[in-house]
Order: C-alpha cells, then structure tokens, then sequence
C-alpha cells in the first residue's frame, strides 16, 4: 500500500475553485485502478494550502495514473492555481 501526500499552496482567493476541480475530478480519480482512498484537506493553520491525501495498492498503479489523462487534464486546471511549487510525498504504510 502506497500513501500519497500532496501540499499545494494556492492563493486564498482560488482555493474554492482549487475545490471545484477537484470535486470534479474525484469520482475519476476515486475510481481509477488501484485508488483505494482519496480526499481533500485545508491546512488549519496556513490559509491557501490544500493537501491531498490517496491511498494506492502500488506505486505501479499511482505512475499509471500520474501517466493517465484522468491525471494531466485535472493538473491542466490546477496548476495556474499554484502560488508555489507543490511538494508530494510518497511512503509506504507499515502498520
């Protein structure tokens, strides 16, 4: 099981249409091959960061997906949103 975090700072103002995006990608995402879990957070403590958190049965399938269309037209969208460079990060559950 792979765990993805991805913290992207977007300016206030945009963080509800970063929220639209997403609302409408996520049933696309949720159910591509492989997600096993999927959503959204705000930073309580740093306005315009939004963290993404999803659950992968593998690597394997997390670069298919990041190889997808699914994948490329949702980060088309977001990406002009970003006020700084995302940070991800990929680890693997042990317990």
């Amino acid at each position: 099981m792979i765990v993805r975090i991805v913290r992207m700072k977007v300016a206030p103002e945009n963080v509800s249409t970063f929220q639209n995006y997403f609302k409408e990608s996520y049933t696309k995402i949720r159910n591509f091959p492989g997600c096993c879990d999927l959503s959204l957070h705000a930073d309580i403590n740093h306005e315009g960061v939004v963290i993404t958190f999803s659950k992968w049965e593998s690597e394997d399938h997390l670069n298919v997906y990041r190889d997808s269309e699914v994948f490329k037209s949702t980060w088309e969208k977001v990406k002009p949103l970003f006020v700084a460079k995302p940070e991800a990060f990929s680890m693997e559950e042990l317990i």
